[in-house]
């Protein structure tokens, strides 16, 4: 699998405080602002709007081991506990760095590299968390084996810091994993056990159903649903991933469509059976063809489309180039604001407690937006 292509854009970036050993705070270089956003800038009077420019801090060090990240997300069950997925390489799989509560005084760094990785989290292109503090990600190769055929898809995680990346066999510490969409470039969680994938094999978004695990390590699948929403038709964007994440009441999905230059908005609440579908390398449950409404939120060919967070109505995409944030308005369909944050290769994106977060993929690196 060929590595990430930066296209690394001349931008002056101005280092203009250092808060301690762990931040290093640089001032965006241009902001166009529609309206107040909480997690760009705070409430301001008329005419203050440079003052209350956001800050970015990077809030990593060399000591994190944060190497070719590819996504983060926080955990719902424990406080600030945020998670980044590592890309790896092709001879060892992917691997995890978790900072156990971002608001601490001091950052502690848990890197974690699960036993079996080469197969269950193949170059992971994005991570997502559900409710009850499992996790699943996608994998952004065609074969997870290597021998040619296309035996990959999204793998579930443990939560459970005695569970995940400790030994458990041959197969490690997964809880599952079904294998139908090879080049999965983004995921997201509907609840518990189910969850949303951009697929750029097929080129089409799935929705997967891990039905109940297996439990760390097994093997047994043929609980699992494959719906296969064909009428949307997506491409992925050589090896950046392809973001997305569910509203609140999830009902609706927001999927970055890299390829193709755009934002979909689907309702999943629409979703329609058509018939059912061959097995594909695996015993399942179901395995079916889909339907459902969608619409283009945004499009345009001048933005490298990666990276994406919901907060509320408030949705956040990010530009893979050049670091740019967009924030757009989901009642309105609105683009609210924007920031320029100066950091190329900019991944995931994530939102605590009103704060965004990211990881750049060129840099290595965490960083958080603070308002101001």
């Amino acid at each position: 699998m060929k590595k990430v292509n930066l296209i690394i854009a001349t931008t002056l970036v101005l280092l203009v405080g250092f808060s301690s050993c762990k931040d290093d705070e640089v001032t965006p270089s241009e902001v166009v602002r529609k309206n107040d956003i909480p997690e760009f800038y705070l409430e301001a009077n008329e005419g203050d709007w440079g003052i209350n420019q956001p800050n970015i801090l990077k809030i990593s060090s060399n000591a994190s081991r944060i190497l070719k990240p590819t996504d983060l997300d926080f955990n719902p069950t424990r406080k600030g506990e945020l998670w980044i997925t590592n890309e790896g390489t092709d001879n060892t799989g992917g691997t995890t760095v978790r900072i156990p509560d971002i608001t601490a005084e001091d950052y502690e760094y848990d890197y974690r590299k699960d036993g079996n990785s080469w197969h269950f989290m193949a170059f992971p292109t994005a991570l997502a968390f559900s409710e009850n503090g499992d996790w699943a990600t996608s994998s952004g190769i065609l074969d997870a084996n290597r021998q040619g055929g296309s035996f990959t898809g999204p793998a579930l995680w443990s939560g459970d810091l005695d569970i995940y990346a400790k030994p458990s066999g041959g197969n490690g510490s997964h809880l599952d994993m079904l294998h139908g969409s090879p080049y999965s470039m983004g995921i997201a969680s509907e609840n518990d056990n189910a969850y949303w994938v951009f697929e750029g094999y097929n080129k089409h978004i799935c929705r997967y159903d891990f039905g109940g695990d297996h439990g760390p390590g097994n093997a047994d699948h043929d609980d699992g649903v494959i719906q296969r929403f064909t009428n949307i038709s997506v491409k992925k964007n050589g090896t950046v991933p392809s973001h997305m994440v569910m509203n609140d009441d999830r009902t609706i999905l927001y999927a970055i469509d890299g390829g193709n230059k755009r934002v979909l908005e689907i309702d999943v609440n629409s979703a329609n059976r058509l018939r059912s579908l061959g097995l594909i390398n695996e015993q399942l449950a179901d395995h079916s063809e889909w339907n459902a409404d969608f619409e283009v939120l945004a499009s345009d060919e001048n933005f490298n489309y990666c990276g994406m967070a919901i907060n509320g109505n408030r949705l956040f995409v990010g530009d893979f180039d050049n670091g740019n944030v967009r924030c757009i308005d989901l009642n309105t369909k609105e683009e609210l604001g924007r920031i320029e944050t100066g950091v190329e290769g900019m991944t995931g994106l994530a939102v605590y407690d009103n704060q965004l977060y990211f990881v750049s993929y060129a840099t290595n690196s965490l960083y958080k937006i603070e308002a101001k």
